[in-house]
């Protein structure tokens, strides 16, 4: 991947690797991606104000304000109709059936997924369909986004906001 380059615009997979997108399925949609990681990265952590952010284990503060747990996945993917690269968070339930797909597979890398929510709230649950196709040559020669450094450029990030709004409110 490139550091540096001339003009005004940046190479696709230079920003993707900068700015990399969580992707969302929205209310009423469904959302197509071929997976790119072998596996994913998972991690405990507390849905507060609409993120999951890292639980910190002994001595959490949000543990002991009685925020509940749970376990989340990562993956790192691509949409085909956009070709833009970036990451999905998935719960426990969707997790185990694109492993038990991922078996046969020997990883999960070129599985395509879709996703949808079962119904309108922003809230509810995934469902997840495996197509079985085999993934555009194009996909396969992508690399997948380094999760570890996904998640935590992510919390660094909301935990920086953070800051800021607390700071913001104060002044």
């Amino acid at each position: 991947m490139e550091h540096v380059g001339e003009g005004w615009d940046v190479p696709a997979d230079v920003r993707d690797h900068v700015q990399f997108h969580w992707f969302h399925v929205a209310p009423g949609t469904s959302l197509v991606l071929v997976l790119l990681s072998i596996k994913p990265l998972w991690f405990v952590g507390h849905f507060v104000g609409g993120r999951m952010m890292q639980c910190r284990g002994d001595g959490c503060a949000r543990c002991a304000a009685g925020t509940g747990r749970q376990i989340r996945y990562v993956i790192s993917a691509v949409e085909p109709t956009t070709r833009r690269l970036g990451v999905i968070e998935l719960s426990e339930a969707v997790a185990q059936l694109i492993k038990d797909w991922a078996i046969p597979n020997e990883g999960a890398r070129g599985l395509i997924v879709e996703l949808s929510k079962v119904s309108r709230s922003k809230h509810s649950r995934h469902e997840v369909a495996l197509i079985r196709e085999h993934p555009p040559a194009w996909c396969m020669a992508m690399e997948p986004l380094d999760l570890h450094e996904v998640l935590s450029r992510t919390w660094d990030r909301i935990e920086a906001e953070k800051g800021a709004a607390l700071i913001g409110s104060i002044g």
